[in-house]
């Protein structure tokens, strides 16, 4: 009887995570110029023990413009998160800039399959954001 119990608990906790999807488009420009060969990456941002999941993670094309998708199994609500790893304006500083944007929660789909991708429209390094941080992670 235990073990019947505790198969039927194991099965409804499995049931419980579900698969939730995400996307995040968008043109990075340093000045007046493509950035091209940007990193970023998306990340279902956790807290706690259980460590950040990547999503996806691709470069800038050569015009700047970037797609990013990906998906996680969760038991909660994803906190996913696009992280924008740069150089420009870095003022000769070895560590790159590095850009935490959150995606809003209307941009996350149940299911595998993302429904609806956050466009960032362009957006231009130069700017200088107050919580910005240096990642010398190469």
């Amino acid at each position: 009887m235990k073990l019947l119990l505790c198969a039927l608990l194991l099965a409804g906790a499995t049931f419980a995570f579900r698969t939730q999807s995400t996307g995040v488009k968008g043109k990075l420009v340093c000045g007046n110029k493509p950035a091209v060969g940007v990193q970023l990456k998306l990340f279902d941002e956790d807290n706690g023990p259980d460590p950040d999941d990547v999503l996806d993670q691709k470069e800038t094309d050569n015009e700047g413009n970037f797609l990013l998708s990906g998906s996680s199994m969760e038991l909660t609500p994803i906190d996913p998160e696009l992280r924008i790893i740069h150089d420009c304006l870095d003022h000769g500083n070895p560590c790159q800039r590095e850009w935490v944007i959150r995606i809003p929660s209307k941009y996350i789909t149940n299911g595998p399959e993302v429904k609806e991708v956050m466009d960032l429209g362009v957006l231009n390094l130069e700017i200088e954001l107050d919580n910005e941080s240096r990642s010398c992670a190469q």
